[in-house]
């Protein structure tokens, strides 16, 4: 019973919902992270590495502001004699200059982006130039080579492509037309058409054929060709009666035309 009662006035001395007494936890000690300081650190070199380029032209034109003009002398005043600035070797050095125009070029290009920052615009960074550019002008090299035509005594069967060309006389309603034979054993002999220009309507009348035999060597050789218009304009084709040496196939290979002639 003592018990009992000792416990109920114990509660009674206790609020309502308080948790009865007991050994106490000590607070758990948060651990120190040694590596919190590496990110601000990581940012700040980040940032100075990025804003570096950009600071270094606004502190130069900054700068070159900052240069005092001399006034010019009133009319009348005697000017007094200022000395000449000699350009010193270590600034043409540092700037990658190596004449004296140069050193006079990149001092009037400073000297302009210091008026554009006076009058209050924005001086643009220029990139680094050559001094001088020499373009060399196209020089002939060496001579040009002088051609001789190979004489040709047979009228043209010894050039390639084969190119003879007849000349026409003309005649009364024919034509005579003479060339120089083609030696070579393959030509077998030798055909001439006359194709009228003088268009008509409908299906065009056709060319009035003459064919030649060949002759032994290289000989002058004439045909005439009858039963042709009077008047009308007439072109002549020659034609060469070739067989293939490797196939054994002949057949008609054109050589050679004429100027149109007007038969009499």
């Amino acid at each position: 019973m003592t018990v009992t009662r000792a416990a109920t006035a114990d509660q009674r001395r206790r609020p309502a919902g308080s948790r009865p007494a007991g050994p106490r936890r000590a607070p758990a000690r948060r651990r120190r992270d040694h590596t919190r300081w590496l990110v601000p650190l990581l940012a700040a070199t980040v940032g100075a590495v990025v804003l570096a380029p950009q600071v270094t032209p606004a502190l130069v034109d900054l700068t070159a502001s900052t240069e005092t003009v001399a006034p010019a002398p009133e009319p009348g005043t005697p000017a007094e004699a200022t000395p000449t600035p000699t350009p010193a070797p270590v600034l043409a050095q540092a700037q990658g200059v190596d004449t004296l125009d140069d050193v006079a070029e990149s001092r009037a290009s400073a000297a302009s982006r210091a008026s554009v920052a006076a009058e209050g615009g924005l001086a643009v960074p220029q990139p680094p130039r050559p001094g001088r550019i020499t373009i060399m002008p196209n020089a002939a090299v060496g001579r040009a080579p002088e051609y001789e035509r190979r004489p040709d005594p047979c009228g043209g069967a010894g050039t390639t492509p084969r190119r003879i060309v007849p000349g026409v006389v003309p005649g009364p309603g024919s034509a005579t037309l003479d060339w120089m034979s083609d030696p070579r054993p393959e030509v077998l002999g030798y055909r001439v058409q006359a194709v009228s220009q003088r268009l008509v309507g409908g299906v065009q009348p056709p060319p009035v054929v003459q064919a030649v035999a060949q002759v032994e060597g290289c000989v002058p050789m004439a045909v005439t060709i009858a039963g042709l218009t009077p008047g009308v304009p007439y072109v002549f084709w020659f034609e060469e009666q070739v067989t293939s040496a490797s196939t054994g196939v002949t057949r008609m290979v054109q050589v050679g035309t004429t100027e149109a002639v007007v038969i009499d």
